[in-house]
């Protein structure tokens, strides 16, 4: 008998273990050195690994059965029964269902109260700047010119919403912890790589330069469309919810923006001027419509509008005119 209280003993020394690392996790801004602490933790003992799989179980059916509204009424009735000193009970295997779950949900400490989302944390940028923060645990994101993302990780997963714009992501890989970025309509889920997001009118544009990763995407009805990616591919989706083919990027072009630079090949010149004016507040329009079908190759700086406007006066003898301030018109 002493040995199996002293076998109890330890069981619950566990689970609470794994309780007091579940909350510290919970915390978005946990940082990077605890989130270490709690894998030397789980990984020295088989037991503490199962004891915090065990925890995270009964998290996620308890997330599910705290919607259910009978079982809900059926919980309350039985906190009113039972004493505040069996609180404690919902460690127990035979609280793994029903109305006893229920009872345990309600009744965990304050910290453990119920899965939300935590507040996120932005990063933007302007036209022409562009920014990278590294993140809690190890990844980064670099924004592009004028876009911004929300970041907000929890213990279930780590998860960046992107607003607007452009944004390249470098993924710590953790199987148990998946990365995933939500644009538009639809869902990139990775681990270990880095890809790229973008944000372009009705359609999200994704381009994996290594590593693999997962999308889904949705439609208003709510069906959805899965594919995946390997190093080297791309493929778009749009508000609509259809993904299109995979298809095989030019990785000195995916890359380009990243070094401020465009590696234009057989551009029209309205695409052309369409980048070129996200980096800049100063905007360039096509004032005589025959300049619409010109079709330019070449290597540009993003920031660089002057030299840009240079080039092409030499190029395509096309002339400058500022309109304004803020606008500056092309014409024959």
């Amino acid at each position: 008998m002493d040995r199996e209280n002293a076998d109890k003993g330890t069981q619950a020394g566990l689970q609470d273990q794994a309780a007091q690392w579940f909350a510290r996790l919970l915390d978005s801004q946990c940082p990077p050195a605890e989130r270490a602490a709690f894998e030397r933790w789980r990984s020295a003992d088989p037991k503490h690994a199962s004891a915090y799989r065990e925890l995270e179980m009964l998290w996620k059916r308890s997330a599910e059965a705290v919607r259910d509204p009978a079982l809900v009424a059926a919980a309350n009735r039985a906190l009113r029964r039972e004493p505040a000193t069996h609180a404690r009970r919902w460690w127990f295997p035979a609280l793994a269902a029903g109305v006893a779950l229920l009872v345990a949900v309600v009744t965990l400490p304050r910290w453990l109260a119920a899965p939300e989302d935590p507040v996120g944390t932005v990063y933007a940028t302007s036209a022409g700047q562009e920014r990278t923060e590294q993140l809690a645990d190890g990844s980064s994101v670099l924004l592009d010119t004028d876009t911004e993302v929300v970041v907000r990780y929890s213990a279930r997963t780590r998860r960046v919403d992107l607003l607007r714009g452009r944004a390249q992501f470098s993924v710590q890989g953790n199987h148990a912890w998946p990365f995933v970025v939500h644009a538009g309509n639809g869902t990139v889920t990775a681990v270990g790589t880095q890809f790229q997001v973008r944000l372009d009118g009705a359609a999200t544009d994704v381009a994996l330069l290594k590593g693999k990763l997962a999308i889904a995407a949705q439609s208003p009805d709510g069906q959805q469309q899965n594919a995946s990616l390997v190093g080297g591919q791309s493929l778009s989706f749009d508000e609509r919810g259809n993904i299109t083919p995979v298809r095989a990027i030019d990785l000195q072009q995916a890359q380009g923006w990243t070094q401020g630079k465009l590696f234009v090949h057989d551009w029209r010149l309205p695409q052309l001027l369409a980048e070129m004016n996200r980096y800049s507040a100063t905007k360039v329009a096509i004032g005589d419509p025959s300049l619409q079908n010109i079709h330019i190759s070449g290597v540009f700086r993003t920031g660089d509008q002057q030299t840009f406007l240079a080039m092409l006066q030499q190029g395509w003898s096309i002339r400058v005119t500022r309109a304004g301030d803020k606008r500056i018109v092309l014409s024959r």
